[in-house]
């Protein structure tokens, strides 16, 4: 009785995966793309700022800032997929800052239609950090990247490249680390408006004559940013 019981059992399980209608994709649409290199194409980019990097130019660099990016007329969808080369560069301090009386964290942020009624942070906000810090036997200073804060991970993890130039020459800032960067939200409607910002915390980025070292010590930019719309039936 138990065989036949487990017979019946395995009947259903086989009928119920094989007679599920599983959604398949109507469409995979690039609807934004950009390389920098031509910089009269920034209309639909707010606090749009250009540098040379690497040999290319870049979005950036930015240092408690960032910029915002409107796509109207987009094409009915369900998801969005964005992708790009982002540039941190300098001493990020990840998670922790190491300040006793003071610690914060150096935060990255992507959100996804940020004025969207009920916006959800699972959904539609990727929060994260990225450390630069070296690692000694018994300290660290970890990140959360590749995954949202408040996770620990060890500094650079998931890097594709590391130690390349240094935006300032002197004691400020270090090398440069790249990642690649995609992310999927949910969306939908006819438009996108994707803000992508950081808040640093950086209480000793001032020199021997009291000039702030911000950008130097720690920021950021973007080169290649893709959007992709899917939809689903």
């Amino acid at each position: 009785m138990k065989k036949l019981n487990f017979k019946i059992l395995i009947f259903f399980l086989i009928f119920f995966i094989y007679s599920c209608d599983y959604p398949t994709v109507m469409y995979n649409e690039l609807v934004y793309e950009n390389d920098f290199e031509n910089n009269s194409s920034l209309k639909e980019i707010d606090g749009a700022a250009i540098s040379f990097f690497n040999d290319s130019y870049v979005l950036g660099d930015f240092n408690n800032d960032g910029f915002t990016l409107h796509l109207e007329d987009v094409i009915d969808h369900d998801y969005v997929f964005i992708s790009f080369d982002l540039y941190i560069h300098g001493n990020w301090d990840g998670n922790s800052n190491g300040f006793k009386e003071n610690d914060q964290a150096d935060f990255w942020i992507i959100e996804l239609n940020p004025d969207m009624q009920n916006i959800s942070e699972d959904y539609h906000i990727f929060r994260t950090t990225f450390s630069s810090s070296p690692c000694w036997p018994n300290y660290c200073l970890k990140q959360s990247y590749p995954d949202s804060y408040p996770e620990i991970n060890n500094p650079k993890t998931g890097f594709f490249e590391e130690n390349l130039p240094r935006k300032c020459d002197g004691f400020f800032g270090g090398s440069t680390t790249q990642y690649k960067i995609e992310k999927t939200f949910q969306s939908t409607g006819r438009s996108i408006i994707m803000r992508i910002h950081d808040m640093l915390y950086q209480p000793n980025a001032i020199d021997d004559f009291g000039n702030s070292q911000q950008k130097c010590d720690e920021s950021w930019s973007v080169d290649n940013l893709k959007i992709r719309v899917v939809k689903y039936k």
